[in-house]
């Protein structure tokens, strides 16, 4: 009797913790980012053709890159050699892995905006600005941007990857570009990171594959950001305090994508995308098409990616098409199955999303 009143006692503690345990998933609030609305001319500019620049990217980009070969280490320094250095702080992220193939050297590259500008507004009143000099600094919020930079490996065939992920990465070397006036006066960081190691060498499994995210979000746990209070001392806090948001694109450039909210927690960064898209719809700016890009609608989804590694630490929004296009892991994933007018759009509509983020 004695031991039946202990299983008894043991049995609803355990439900008592797992109750407490679903009540702390769902009461976790919803990211909430500000953003402020562009003036007309921004929008306008951010809407302008840049796709010839996009393919002067996709040239250098769309190759064969294979892990730790030479065409990988050729788009590595291509990729970094179009961003200024005075607007953006490079590094790298170099480690070693056992893969199916042996030992690989992998390198993930993080680029970050140098600049934030802590300037008083000129119509802060008075009383605001003594208030603020009371209040320790706080470091900027960063919003990352990301997509895989290598190529998988198909014995069969080359594999050039043009959707996977050539073009997400040379939109997002476009993106910065055309945002470094923003990103100079900007109270926040941009963080662009290009993923190494993301396909399989061999089966997709929880060894062989998003080699260079499971390294890097493992590596951020012990970054600290250093600021200053008032009086000159030194803050330390948590890198992943300070991220707003993670957003990974991948499989991008076929005709007529649609996009799905995966997360509900970023459920208000997913139709800010959607309601841009309406916008730059209604204005005649993007092209004219029978189905939205953005569908406002939740289906759960366990699509392992890149941004997999990080869904413990930052809120994440996964931008893939569902259902994947018909050409992934193919040899038609090429520059032929490429769509320019959606490349286009999608580029316009995450320029007005990250350019209102950032003023």
């Amino acid at each position: 009797m004695k031991y039946l009143k202990l299983l008894i006692i043991v049995f609803f503690l355990i439900i008592n913790v797992i109750d407490c345990i679903d009540k702390k998933e769902t009461t976790q609030k919803e990211v909430k980012i500000k953003f402020k609305n562009l003036k007309s001319t921004s929008i306008k500019r951010y809407s302008e053709s840049n796709m010839d620049k996009i393919q002067k990217h996709l040239k250098h980009i769309l190759v064969e890159r294979v892990a730790d070969t030479s065409n990988h280490k050729k788009v590595r320094e291509y990729i970094v050699s179009q961003f200024d250095q005075i607007y953006w702080d490079i590094e790298f992220d170099s480690f070693k892995d056992n893969t199916p193939f042996g030992e690989k050297t992998f390198t993930n590259i993080i680029v970050t905006s140098k600049f934030v500008n802590d300037e008083d507004n000129d119509d802060q009143d008075d009383v605001d600005k003594e208030r603020n000099d009371n209040v320790s600094s706080q470091p900027p919020k960063t919003l990352v941007l990301s997509a895989h930079y290598d190529s998988k490996y198909f014995k069969e065939f080359k594999f050039l990857g043009a959707t996977d992920s050539a073009v997400p990465c040379s939109m997002l070397i476009d993106l910065a570009i055309s945002l470094q006036s923003e990103i100079k006066k900007s109270k926040k960081k941009l963080m662009i990171i290009f993923f190494d190691g993301e396909e399989a060498f061999k089966e997709w499994s929880d060894t062989d594959s998003l080699y260079g995210s499971r390294h890097l979000a493992n590596l951020l746990l012990d970054k600290k950001v250093i600021t200053k209070d008032n009086d000159d001392l030194p803050i330390s806090s948590n890198f992943y305090n300070t991220v707003e948001a993670f957003i990974l694109l991948d499989l991008l450039g076929t005709p007529n994508p649609r996009f799905y909210m995966f997360n509900k927690k970023t459920e208000s960064l997913f139709k800010k995308l959607s309601d841009i898209e309406d916008k730059l719809s209604l204005k005649r700016f993007i092209s004219p098409k029978p189905n939205k890009y953005f569908q406002n609608h939740y289906i759960g989804s366990n699509i392992q990616d890149d941004h997999t590694p990080f869904l413990n630490y930052v809120p994440t929004l996964h931008i893939i098409p569902y259902p994947f296009p018909n050409v992934w892991h193919t040899e038609k994933d090429d520059e032929s199955c490429l769509d320019k007018n959606t490349i286009e759009d999608l580029s316009k509509i995450f320029k007005v999303f990250v350019g209102s983020y950032l003023i």
